[in-house]
């Protein structure tokens, strides 16, 4: 009766600390709440700044606005709807899509997007992004988790700090690479696994992870693990011998890491070398980009995070900077790690500051805008330096010559802050600071009479509200977009499409728009199109557009379309034209065929067609960069249907109306302006044609520093083109001889001085009819039709080459009647085949150039490392029988576990010595007379 007594005594026991702590352990609570917290806190920001579904703003800015969601959803389209992930006719008129889903959309967490409806496609993409967060925070938990064994609430916090850090707040609008990002630590404790123990699947995975989410990201992380295994090794106190061991090891699993990824980044890396970007020059001198003050000064908290153009984004929280001086000054870390340490920090400052090494950290290339890409590599290092100088803190009674060093570097930051001026508003900034770092010290004081559990329950609430800030001041300075009119004409649109789906009975053809809202429209709205804005834009096939008059610069990666010229339609087999205002220009080329409210659907009288038989002279034509686009029309019009007639001639001004302006004229459509010093405040320039015949003009408007041109029937205003962008042709209307049309350019203030390009053709329709009839009869007509292949076929009265307005790559295949033949280039960026007199079956296959080598490096990688792990679980099974079973040791993990965050009273800190963080060192003897090869 007693001892039953005693049971329900013991039973009902109020639970302690130690129960709750152990409770912790037992869950993970502590990398739980890193992964939960970021999600909130992020959240947070989100909600302040109206964010949909807290308000009508959405997260799309930028690149994100343009690129990142139009491939997100031709991503979802894809995986919904089976299509292949190899190409897409969606954009760029046909492109190399697994290319570009390398760049663009190849995190793991995209898949998700499988479960996400077409309608809630934002949102979504929106909560995987705040996933990231959460990976972030978790993955760091991990990472200190296993490199210092402490599993309480400061792997919480830190992780907090990383997920939280100024470069994840401020380049998350940058959804690509922010994967990448967030493995960092998990790479990080795959590589320390290694260095330490030998095993190495986390660090293979990892890392593999991360280059396939974003292998520019990735290439980073691998420079930087070059160098901080260097560093761990010097942190371990890696002795010669077992140093080699372990270069040779981590050489050879980050090469079957490499192999891993090889599907996806070998035919990557070929899709580079078509793109602008693969010509850069090293620099020829060095420069300091920015002063040390103003960078050092980005350090600090409630500093504006740089989002497209600034300071490097050093930021990871105010206590990381004050722990600082804690790792220079405790006795308990070493020497060498504390070389090691500041010398790599110092090394990634100076990276960012100095070009040459900037331009190597970003792939020998010169950024376009968000500078200091790899700046999250610093925020790492800074808070494994401070959480080493924190564990130090916790384990210790407080040491005032500690606290004076935070004292110090809080000065020091401060100051320079004062100083540096990157903050307006009279350095209220430099007070915050000041505040904050206060509470922090004295949160930190409190150590030397409350336990470690206190101290770290408020540390955290101070850094909640520090995060909980950061958070809010970011997305605000990232900006928002209207939720309620992205797309424009998101119901119109949908209903065009609908139509043309009604009247079309082709396999294959293109559609665009009069006019663009962001620069990849056909992936935003799903359609098949010409228009492509992407770092992996074939530059080949850009020159050739931008030297025929449609929107397109090598530079910035992009062609679109704007309303264009019949040859041009021709040319890029553009059969639909929708217009969100109605207004198409080309009334004698176009016919409305349908209409949504104000929107209108057109269709090319001309019917265009995928490919053309053409006069075997295209190949020998040259793309002379000297011509203007109608000219270059001319040339290969004439070219390809074998006529001597041009399809376009010049009209020159009759006289010209400017106000405000001087202007001399250097040649036919060259001109110079310079702004007059009385020049009203509504200046332009204006030019004045009169049509010599009945039919269509064209015109190709280009005016430094303008961005509109606007068209007068008299004075009659009829339309107003948007020229602010890259140089393209449009149309001007169906004119009656004699008649007057006027192009006005709107000059703003500041537009003092510049060249204008302005040139106006007229389209002799007669040819033009001809033209089209000759190239109809060699028309390429369609039987098959898929995302990797098509078929047609095609008849020659004679040697024939047949043009087909699909970009050139090597990943294309031909074959004439069943036989492989030879794809070349025409006009330097389409695909041309060489055919002989008859009806031919023309057959085309696709596979990324690099695709099946890379597939058969990552089978064969992937078998390499399932063969290890076999090998490794036999070995183990055999020592286990081998081996009599002995009473299991608690991990130093366990023990580490138990002790921290176990006792209530203060009474471990007696013996500082022996409670003291130090970073595990293995036993080099140990290691060389049983080295493991894989995880145990």
């Amino acid at each position: 009766m007693a001892s039953e007594t005693k049971t329900a005594a013991k039973s009902k026991r109020r639970p302690t600390y130690q129960d709750w702590q152990k409770l912790c352990l037992k869950y993970h609570v502590w990398e739980v709440l890193a992964f939960v917290l970021p999600f909130i806190l992020i959240g947070i920001g989100f909600w302040k700044q109206k964010i949909h579904p807290f308000g009508d703003q959405q997260f799309l800015v930028t690149d994100l606005w343009h690129q990142y969601y139009p491939f997100f959803q031709v991503l979802q389209e894809k995986l919904q709807g089976g299509g292949s992930l190899l190409y897409s006719w969606r954009t760029g008129m046909g492109t190399n899509w697994l290319s570009l889903m390398s760049y663009y959309c190849a995190s793991p967490l995209n898949l998700l997007v499988f479960f996400i409806p077409k309608e809630s496609a934002r949102t979504g993409m929106m909560v995987i992004l705040m996933l990231k967060f959460s990976c972030a925070g978790g993955f760091m938990a991990q990472c200190l988790r296993y490199v210092f064994k402490k599993n309480d609430p400061s792997i919480t916090m830190f992780g907090i700090m990383y997920a939280m850090c100024s470069y994840m707040v401020g380049y998350y609008w940058n959804t690509i690479w922010i994967d990448s990002v967030a493995l960092l630590p998990l790479v990080m404790l795959g590589l320390t696994a290694l260095v330490r123990e030998g095993k190495y699947r986390v660090y293979v995975i990892s890392l593999a992870l991360a280059m396939i989410s974003s292998y520019y990201i990735g290439y980073m992380i691998c420079i930087y693990v070059v160098i901080t295994f260097f560093v761990l090794c010097i942190f371990e106190g890696t002795k010669p011998k077992r140093f080699l061991k372990r270069f040779l090891k981590v050489t050879g699993v980050s090469v079957l890491s490499g192999g891993l990824t090889a599907w996806l980044l070998l035919p990557a890396y070929f899709g580079l070398q078509m793109t602008h970007s693969a010509t850069n020059t090293f620099p020829t001198t060095t420069k300091w980009y920015e002063a040390w003050g103003d960078i050092l000064s980005n350090m600090l908290a409630f500093t504006e995070v740089t989002s497209k153009e600034g300071l490097p984004n050093l930021y990871c929280g105010l206590l990381a900077v004050l722990l600082i001086g804690v790792f220079l000054i405790a006795k308990k870390i070493r020497l060498r790690e504390k070389i090691a340490g500041v010398l790599l920090l110092v090394f990634l400052l100076i990276s960012c500051n100095l070009n040459t090494l900037n331009f190597m950290w970003h792939g020998f290339h010169v950024p376009n805008m968000l500078p200091y890409r790899f700046s999250f590599l610093f925020s790492f290092t800074l808070l494994i330096i401070a959480y080493r100088a924190y564990q130090i803190l916790l384990e210790e009674k407080l040491n005032f010559v500690q606290w004076g060093s935070m004292i110090a570097v809080a000065g020091i930051f401060l100051y320079l802050a004062y100083r540096s001026g990157i903050q307006e508003e009279e350095h209220k900034f430099v007070l915050y600071n000041a505040i904050l770092g206060g509470v922090y010290l004295v949160v930190i004081l409190l150590r030397r009479f409350t336990p470690k559990q206190v101290v770290q329950g408020a540390m955290m609430a101070v850094l909640l509200f520090e995060m909980g800030a950061q958070s809010i001041n970011g997305v605000k300075s990232v900006g928002s977009s209207s939720y309620t009119s992205y797309p424009a004409n998101k119901e119109e649109i949908p209903q065009l499409l609908s139509i043309r789906d009604q009247r079309d009975d082709e396999l294959f053809s293109r559609t665009e728009l009069t006019m663009w809202y962001t620069l990849n429209d056909p992936a935003l709205y799903r359609f098949d199109g010409l228009s492509q804005f992407s770092s992996m834009a074939n530059e080949k096939v850009t020159t050739f557009m931008r030297k025929i008059g449609v929107p397109a610069g090598e530079a910035s990666n992009r062609y679109f379309y704007g309303n264009n010229t019949p040859v041009v339609n021709l040319l890029c087999d553009i059969k639909y034209i929708m217009a969100k205002d109605g207004f198409i220009g080309d009334t004698l080329n176009t016919s409305q065929i349908g209409e949504s409210n104000s929107s209108a659907l057109f269709r090319e009288t001309h019917q265009p067609s995928l490919g053309y038989l053409s006069n075997p002279a295209v190949t020998m034509y040259p793309m002379d960069d000297t011509l203007n686009p109608f000219e270059q029309q001319n040339g290969i019009f004439r070219a390809m249907t074998d006529m001597d007639e041009d399809v376009f001639s010049p009209i020159d001004i009759i006289h010209v109306g400017h106000v405000g302006y001087e202007v001399i004229r250097n040649g036919y459509g060259d001109y110079n302006y310079t702004r007059n010093e009385d020049a009203p405040e509504d200046s332009f320039l204006k030019y004045n044609y009169v049509a010599e015949h009945d039919g269509m003009m064209y015109a190709l408007v280009k005016v430094k520093d303008a961005e509109e041109a606007h068209i007068y029937y008299g004075e009659e205003k009829i339309h107003t083109y948007n020229i602010g962008r890259q140089e393209y042709t449009f149309p001007l209307g169906n004119m009656k001889k004699g008649e007057m049309v006027r192009i006005r350019v709107p000059m703003k203030e500041d537009n003092e001085s510049g060249t204008v390009k302005i040139f106006v053709y007229e389209l002799h329709q007669d040819v033009l009819e001809e033209g089209y009839k000759r190239l109809n009869e060699g028309r390429l007509e369609l039987t098959e039709f898929a995302d990797t292949h098509f078929k047609g076929t095609v008849s020659a009265d004679s040697g024939k080459t047949l043009y087909m307005s699909v970009p050139y790559e090597e990943g294309w295949k031909v074959y004439v009647d069943g036989q492989k033949s030879d794809l070349f280039p025409l006009f330097g960026g389409m695909c041309g085949v060489n055919l002989t007199e008859g009806t031919h079956e023309i057959e085309m296959r696709y596979s990324p150039q690099g695709f099946i080598p890379g597939l058969c490096v990552t089978v064969v990688s992937l078998a390499i490392l399932v063969l290890l792990y076999l090998k490794e679980r036999k070995d183990r099974l055999k020592a286990e029988q081998e081996t009599e079973p002995e009473e299991p040791e608690p991990s130093a993990e366990e023990e580490s576990e138990e002790k921290s965050d176990g006792e209530v009273s203060d009474e471990s800190d007696e013996s500082d010595e022996s409670d003291s963080v130090q970073v595990p060192v293995s036993d080099d003897s140990s290691e060389e007379t049983a080295e493991p090869v894989g995880e145990e």
